[in-house]
C-alpha cells in the first residue's frame, strides 16, 4: 500500500533516521538532499515554514520532499544553496507509484491553493517526464522555463579527464607561479585546518568581488556562519572535500568540491588577485583532475551558473528547469512567472538586467545574491 502525506515539518528524530535510510537507497544520493546538509538549512528557516511530502509503503517512508515557503511560495529547501534540486524517491518505486506521488501532490497544492517555484529541476532525472504528465493531468496554472545548464567535463578514460585540462598555457603559468616560491597542491576530506581555511576562502573571495558590480555575500557574517554549517554537515556526511594551492605559506586557490553518485561537482571557488597573471582558479582545476585521474575517475560537473572559465575545461551539458505551480487564478504569480519568461527568452532584457538591474537590487539589498 503506497499514501502520500502532506503536513507541516515536525522535526522530530525519527523522520530523520527514516529519511537517511531513504536517501541511502535512493537513485542520486546527491549532497544537495543529504540529511546532515537539509538538517544545516533548517536552521535557517522557520521549522513552522517548511513543508514536508512523503510518500509512505507499507508504513516505510519511500519519497520524501522539503520545501520552505518564502513571501508565499513555496521553494525546495535545497534551494537555499544548491546547484540542482532532485525529489527523493525510494529507488524501488514503480512508475505507477511515482505517478501518484506527483498526483496527490498536485491535488493539495490544488486545494490548498498554493505556489511552487521548484528550481535547478534536472531535466535528466528518471521521473521527470512522469512529474510533467502529473501536472498536464491537473487542472492548475504551470509553466516550465529552461533554467542554466549543468556544465559537465566527461571522459572515456580517467587519463583522458587530465589530459582534457592539461593545457600548454597552464604549464606556463604554474612554472611562473614556481618561480615565485614553493607550490603545494592541498587536499582535505575531514575537518583539518578548518576554520583557517574557510577564513582564508572568505577573505579572498571578498577580495576578488571587491571592485565588481556584485561585490561577495561572505562581507555578512551570518552568511559566513551559514556556509560554515553547510561544510560541517557535509564533511559529517562524507560528501565533501576541499582544494586548495598554497604558495609558500600562503593559501592563493580555494575549490570545495562534493562528491556526487559517481563523479566530483565542483562546488565553491575563488583565489588571490594578486597572482591573477598565474591564473591560480584555473591551475588547480588541472591538479583536481590529476587527483580524480589518479583515482580512477573520469567525470567533474562545474554546477549551474554562466561564468565562462567553465567552458574551456567542459564538453557538454545537461539542461536544467524552473518550474512555476499554483491556480489558475493567482494572477499575480501569473504576471511574475510570465515575466520571468519574458526575461528568459529576450536577450536583450536579460542582459540589461544581468548588467543594469541586478546589480542595483543586489547593492541595495532588495535582492540577495545566491550563496554559493
Amino acid at each position: 500500500m503506497f499514501e502520500v502525506l502532506i503536513d507541516t515539518f515536525s522535526g522530530d528524530s525519527g523522520f530523520w533516521e527514516a529519511y537517511s535510510t531513504l536517501w541511502q537507497e535512493s537513485e542520486y544520493k546527491t549532497a544537495f538532499q543529504a540529511p546532515y546538509f537539509l538538517q544545516a538549512l533548517i536552521g535557517m528557516v522557520s521549522v513552522g515554514k517548511i513543508m514536508v511530502v512523503k510518500g509512505m509503503k507499507n508504513g516505510k517512508l519511500a519519497a520524501a520532499t522539503l520545501f520552505y515557503n518564502k513571501d508565499g511560495v513555496y521553494h525546495f529547501l535545497s534551494d537555499l544553496k544548491t546547484d540542482h534540486n532532485y525529489f527523493v524517491l525510494h529507488k524501488d518505486l514503480s512508475k505507477e507509484e511515482t505517478h501518484q506521488y506527483f498526483q496527490e501532490f498536485l491535488s493539495e497544492v490544488e486545494k490548498r491553493k498554493l505556489a511552487f517555484r521548484i528550481n535547478s529541476v534536472p531535466s535528466w532525472a528518471y521521473y521527470n517526464d512522469t512529474l510533467k504528465q502529473s501536472l498536464s493531468e491537473r487542472d492548475i496554472y504551470y509553466k516550465v522555463i529552461e533554467s542554466n545548464p549543468c556544465v559537465i567535463l566527461e571522459t572515456p578514460t580517467p587519463d583522458e579527464l587530465f589530459k582534457a585540462t592539461d593545457k600548454k598555457k597552464f604549464r606556463q603559468k604554474l612554472n611562473r607561479l614556481k618561480d615565485k616560491g614553493t607550490v603545494e597542491f592541498e587536499v582535505f576530506t575531514g575537518t583539518e585546518d578548518l576554520d583557517n581555511w574557510l577564513n582564508g576562502l572568505f577573505e579572498l573571495h571578498i577580495k576578488r568581488w571587491a571592485t565588481t558590480s556584485t561585490p561577495s555575500i561572505y562581507r555578512d557574517d551570518s552568511v559566513k556562519e551559514f556556509y560554515r554549517s553547510c561544510i560541517k554537515s557535509w564533511i559529517e556526511q562524507g560528501l565533501l572535500i576541499r582544494f586548495s594551492i598554497k604558495l609558500n605559506d600562503k593559501r592563493i586557490s580555494y575549490v570545495t568540491a562534493l562528491f556526487e553518485h559517481g563523479y566530483l561537482l565542483h562546488h565553491t571557488c575563488t583565489f588571490d588577485t594578486d597572482y591573477e597573471k598565474q591564473s591560480p582558479g584555473l591551475l588547480i582545476i588541472n591538479m583536481i583532475a590529476k587527483w580524480m585521474a589518479d583515482r580512477g575517475m573520469t567525470k567533474m560537473e562545474f554546477g549551474d551558473g554562466g561564468e565562462t572559465y567553465k567552458y574551456q575545461f567542459t564538453n557538454y551539458e545537461l539542461p536544467q528547469e524552473t518550474i512555476f505551480i499554483s491556480g489558475k487564478r493567482n494572477l499575480k504569480f501569473i504576471l511574475k512567472t510570465n515575466l520571468v519568461h519574458l526575461f528568459k527568452e529576450n536577450k536583450k532584457l536579460r542582459q540589461f538586467y544581468s548588467t543594469s538591474i541586478r546589480p542595483l537590487m543586489l547593492k541595495s539589498g532588495f535582492l540577495k545574491k545566491k550563496i554559493t
